[in-house]
Parts: C-alpha cells; sequence; structure tokens
C-alpha cells in the first residue's frame, strides 16, 4: 500500500500567479481608444453616407458603410489600438454598425439635409358660405374622413366655388405654393387663392426652399 507524502506547511501546494496591474492598465487604456475610435468612425462615415446618398447613390452610401466595419479589424491595429478579444471586436462592430445607421438618418435630416418634398395635407373650397373640405392625406387610412369627403363633394355645387386653399407642410419651409397656375397667398395658416367658376380639376404645386416639388390633383 502507497503511502502519503507528508507535505510540510512551508511548501506551497499552489502558486497564485502574479497580477500585473501596469500591463491591464494599458490593456484597458488600449481597448477605451479602440472604442472612441469606433464610434467616431461610425459617426462620421454615417454622415458620409447620407451625403452619398443625396449627392450620388444609396449604394454607395451602404457600401461605404458596409467598408468601414469589415476594415475596423486591420485599421485599428495600424494605429496601436483594438481589443483582444473577440467578444470585444464583436461588440466593436456591432456598436459601429448601429451609430452608422443612426448618423445615416440624422444626416439625411436638416439642418444637415433635406430629402423630404412639401406635403399637401388639407384642400377646402369656399362656397359662398363656408368651408368645405375636398381632400385630406388621412382619406388614404381614415374610411371615415374618405366618406365624409366624398360626401363633400357629391352635394357640393361647384359653380358657387370662389375661392380655394390648402395646407401644406414640409420639414424645412414651404417656399412657394401654386393652386390652379395661380400664385397662392399665406393666409390663418392655408394656402389661398380666388377663383372664378366654374372650375375643373383643381392643381396644387408646391415647392420647397430644397426646391423639392409636389404636385397633387384633386377630382371633382
Amino acid at each position: 500500500m502507497a503511502k502519503r507524502r507528508k507535505v510540510s506547511e512551508d511548501e506551497e501546494v499552489f502558486k497564485e500567479p502574479e497580477f500585473d496591474e501596469v500591463q491591464f492598465l494599458k490593456d484597458e487604456i488600449t481597448k477605451a481608444k479602440g472604442i472612441i475610435v469606433v464610434f467616431l468612425l461610425a459617426i462620421a462615415v454615417g454622415f458620409a453616407s447620407a451625403y452619398l446618398q443625396v449627392y450620388g447613390s444609396v449604394y454607395l452610401a451602404w457600401g461605404l458603410g458596409i467598408l468601414g466595419a469589415v476594415s475596423l479589424k486591420w485599421l485599428l491595429p495600424s494605429m496601436r489600438i483594438g481589443f483582444k478579444d473577440s467578444k470585444t471586436w464583436a461588440f466593436a462592430i456591432i456598436a459601429f454598425l448601429l451609430i452608422w445607421i443612426s448618423m445615416w438618418s440624422v444626416g439625411l435630416n436638416p439642418p444637415f439635409n433635406d430629402v423630404s418634398p412639401p406635403q399637401v395635407r388639407v384642400v377646402e373650397v369656399y362656397n359662398g358660405t363656408a368651408w368645405v373640405m375636398i381632400y385630406s392625406y388621412q382619406a388614404s387610412f381614415n374610411a371615415e374622413i374618405a366618406k365624409q369627403i366624398k360626401k363633400n363633394k357629391d352635394n357640393l355645387n361647384w359653380t358657387s366655388v370662389s375661392k380655394i386653399r390648402a395646407e401644406v407642410t414640409d420639414n424645412v419651409k414651404v417656399a412657394m405654393v401654386e393652386i390652379n397656375g395661380d400664385m397662392a397667398t399665406f393666409k390663418d395658416g392655408y394656402y389661398e387663392v380666388s377663383v372664378e367658376p366654374p372650375i375643373s380639376d383643381i392643381i396644387i404645386t408646391a415647392t420647397d426652399t430644397s426646391n423639392h416639388v409636389t404636385k397633387l390633383t384633386v377630382s371633382k
């Protein structure tokens, strides 16, 4: 029967590895620098993608973002920063993609860019006694409003219409609104013109300060 070796109290059974505090701090600083660079690069690429979409192509915008994410693996080490473990690399790439898409969206909107045309929200005609709504953008998804507009058109005496007005909005500023070829005047929140009956279809052309144009035809 084998004898159990007696372990001396002075003999070390397990030796805990020494903690290199200096190297740990260096690694953490390098990791922090890498995360900061990823965030800043994602912001820059996001705004660049927005301008590429506006003045170039949406495909170029997508390509720039994907290239930026792929290039992190060699770009960060070339700057002597980066991450040692795959988990942190995965976090960095996901963070880049999320920030890039967010900044891309921000870059497409004012004050950086204006890609949206004006919107005609409501069109009304004056029948001599009251304003009657004959168009609303909500009618496309609101059955009650669509039903009311149809009723208004059916009951309207078009020969009594003397004025037309439209509510037009834009995410920056509306520059000009024409109704049936006449320049409309802004009054009480609407763009309004006077007309001589009888009138045919109503054609509204709205332009914003970025020269985006919306054209709407409202049939009788």
